[in-house]
């Protein structure tokens, strides 16, 4: 009873320290500080195995006040780690055992100074567990963690004989496994483990629950892989995802260009049966019949010389009227404004102006002289009534 509240203890101490340890080593977060914990890659079926042996100590509790003595113990186990929370493993552990009884039992050895009677006998519980590494499952995956705080559960055949008796019982357990790691490939290992049988395993006829507590020590010697690679299928996928929908939406752009070069293609169609079109027509001659309307370009206040604007106005009237009648003269009038400045500058700015025009006609445009008749009526007339229009030069 005293080595079952020991085991007990020594549990508890366990888990505290193994916590302690891995908040110590609590560096498995995002960049928001978050812990990561998956998730991970499935592994290859060779990938994360190991091999553990360890030695240690048993005691047989036959009931809560028929505790055995201490005996050699031996483990052998062959595991596997799934993910880095979640693993199993297969094996061995036993080797000697024994009890005290007020009778004689098959697995009787001698007799106590006390008269009670001596069992001891030879043990084996083949089993296999279910583990939870908790350090990895609430701190994060952490190869490199010195101390992993795993938890199992046990299930398996007892098998106990000595003296050509032999008795098994189906066996349920749960334990505690340490995991300190001394290498990449090497871990200590201490475990704590409770298993219960049913009463008799030690070969007493009694019937009820018995029970066997085990501490062992030993290392373990990793195969194959180790560790586990974070998942970054969530991100591929995702990526996938985003490129797929950009994908769409430039098959979507590609066909509405499509419609359009096809819309362009049939626009430009047109204009050009439109050009054929007018390419073909017999050139139309609209006759100018000369002195219906005449002709006029304008000055800014003060100024004698035409504006671009008023140039085009020039180079049109000259083209289209003063050139189609060759034979023609024209009358050139330079007016100013009688609104303003005096009655001299007024006939000055007028001089200046038609001088101006005639001069621009012979020398740009190559109209003789003789078809020219020049005047300057200063601003006695007020031809438009409007100081606007009075500042110019008429050609009729």
């Amino acid at each position: 009873m005293y080595f079952v509240s020991a085991v007990a203890i020594a549990m508890c101490i366990g888990m505290a320290a193994s916590l302690t340890v891995s908040a110590q080593e609590n560096n498995n977060r995002d960049e928001n500080g978050k812990i990561v914990r998956g998730p991970y890659e499935t592994n290859r079926l060779g990938d994360n195995i190991w091999i553990g042996v360890a030695g240690g100590i048993n005691v047989f509790e036959n009931s809560f006040s028929d505790i055995g003595g201490v005996n050699p113990a031996l483990d052998i186990n062959v595991g596997k780690w799934f993910t880095p929370s979640v693993g199993a493993r297969i094996g061995y552990q036993g080797l000697t055992a024994s009890t005290w009884s007020d009778e004689q039992y098959p697995y009787f050895k001698k007799m106590g100074d006390d008269g009670r009677y001596k069992n001891a006998f030879n043990t084996a519980y083949i089993h296999g567990d279910v583990l939870w590494n908790i350090s990895n499952a609430f701190s994060g995956y952490k190869e490199t963690r010195r101390w992993n705080f795993v938890p199992f559960l046990s299930a398996g055949l007892a098998r106990s004989w000595k003296n050509g008796a032999a008795n098994n019982e189906f066996a349920v357990g749960a334990g505690l496994l340490n995991n300190i790691r001394i290498s990449n490939r090497v871990d200590l290992t201490l475990e704590l483990r409770q298993l219960v049988v049913k009463q008799g395993y030690d070969s007493s006829p009694i019937g009820g629950v018995a029970g066997m507590s085990s501490a062992t020590f030993g290392v373990s010697i990793k195969l194959g892989k180790t560790g586990f690679r974070r998942s970054n299928r969530a991100v591929l996928e995702n990526t996938v995802n985003t490129l797929q929908a950009a994908n769409d939406a430039l098959l979507d752009d590609k066909a509405d260009v499509e419609n359009d070069k096809a819309e362009l293609a049939a626009e430009n169609a047109a204009l050009h049966d439109a050009v054929q079109e007018l390419e073909n027509r017999p050139p139309v001659v609209e006759k100018v019949v000369p002195g219906l309307t005449p002709g006029a370009v304008f000055f800014e206040i003060g100024k004698t010389e035409l504006s671009p604007q008023e140039l085009f106005h020039l180079d049109f009237y000259v083209k289209n009227v003063i050139a189609l009648d060759e034979d023609k003269v024209f009358t050139l009038t330079g007016y100013a404004d009688k609104q303003t400045g005096s009655k001299k500058r007024n006939q000055q700015l007028s001089q200046m102006r038609v001088d101006y025009v005639y001069d621009l006609l012979q020398t740009k445009y190559n109209i003789p002289a003789e078809r020219l008749v020049v005047k300057a009526a200063g601003s006695d007339v007020d031809r438009w009534n409007d100081p606007l229009l009075n500042r110019c030069v008429v050609l009729e």
